[in-house]
């Protein structure tokens, strides 16, 4: 055997040894989708601020509000654009989203989709713009804080884009989508108050195979919209006052009038069914709240979880030994090259 197939060999190795220890091989990165349309807000003379990249408008009680975008095709090929009012929401990931979804919080006594006319579908030859209006009508006794939506503008035929509801998210695959937001003021300048509640807490499961969570829903009541919002959860046992685990949230936002379920894990250590204690602390700015509320782990939901925490026996054994195999295989390789080598230097 030459010195050249042993290197050669060796490096074989470690590959293999790097595949199979799950060392990382570099992969190629995702490719971002390319924009196929262009959307423009077209700004009224109520705009609030033209520096804003939405529509930020003060609107009269009793008034119909105009809503205006340009929308362009680019390319080379006719797209057909649908462009759908969407009311602002908070996603389970604790941010406000505009997408298509019906999570608004009963406590909204009005919502952009209700003040707004209907969804429109826009054919658009290669290099044409178009120019699509929306019409807003604001109640007579108009309202408290703020209106937030969104102008949702997509592509439906897009890659055979599908959507797929679920109780908690919202999720749009394969489609190049654009928003623009949609923010409306009767009295721009008056200060409304945040309030937040914790509707309930409960353990859940999202699929069978993860662990438990324990899920607690927050609720915005209030018509404005706030953030730099930091969550602190802690979970006790009722009976002992033992602390389970603890999770801080930062950077967090909420919509007007909206609702998430924030998700906190039950750590890594064995539990027993029972009643537990959920704690929360929440701050914005100077605004904070408190809430302690009681949820039960169920035997099932025990067992879950104690079956995902629970260590595998032998597994570090098991790879401590592989380990210490491939580092001898390998030094007895190196070994065996280097006394080859000293033996071809001496012919």
């Amino acid at each position: 055997m030459s010195l050249r197939k042993l290197i050669w060999g060796l490096l074989a190795l470690g590959l293999l040894g790097g595949q199979a220890f799950g060392f990382p091989l570099p992969v190629q990165a995702a490719q971002t989708p390319t924009a196929n349309f262009v959307v423009t807000p077209l700004f009224p003379k109520n705009q609030l601020s033209t520096k804003d990249g939405y529509f930020n408008l003060k609107v009269t009680p009793g008034s119909t509000q105009t809503l205006k975008l340009s929308v362009t095709n680019p390319g080379t090929t006719r797209r057909e654009l649908q462009i759908i009012p969407v009311n602002a929401t908070t996603a389970d990931s604790g941010t406000i989203v505009y997408i298509p979804s019906n999570r608004t919080d009963p406590s909204a006594k009005t919502t952009f989709t209700k003040m707004t006319s209907s969804a429109v579908t826009v054919d658009l030859a290669p290099h044409q713009g178009k120019t699509v209006s929306f019409a807003t009508k604001i109640p007579k006794d108009g309202f408290t804080g703020e209106i937030l939506g969104g102008l949702f503008v997509t592509n439906p035929k897009t890659s055979k884009a599908s959507t797929k509801r679920t109780a908690q998210n919202f999720q749009l695959a394969n489609r190049y989508a654009v928003t623009t937001a949609v923010a409306l003021w009767c009295q721009p300048n008056q200060a409304v108050p945040a309030k937040v509640q914790l509707a309930s807490t409960k353990v859940i499961t999202n699929d069978a195979s993860t662990a438990p969570v324990v899920v607690a829903k927050l609720r915005n009541l209030a018509p404005i919209a706030f953030g730099e919002l930091e969550i602190k959860t802690q979970i006790f046992e009722k009976a002992t006052g033992h602390e389970v685990v603890s999770q801080t949230l930062k950077n967090r936002a909420m919509a007007p009038n909206s609702w998430f379920n924030a998700e906190i894990g039950l750590g890594d250590k064995p539990l027993t069914p029972g009643k537990y204690t959920l704690k929360m602390q929440l701050a914005s700015g100077d605004r904070h709240w408190r809430f302690t509320q009681d949820f039960t782990l169920s035997k099932t939901r025990t067992q879950e979880h104690n079956t995902r925490t629970k260590p595998v026996k032998g597994t570090a054994t098991t790879a401590w030994y592989w380990f210490a195999l491939a580092g001898s295989l390998a030094l007895v390789v190196i070994g065996l090259a280097y006394w080859l080598g000293r033996r071809h230097g001496h012919r």
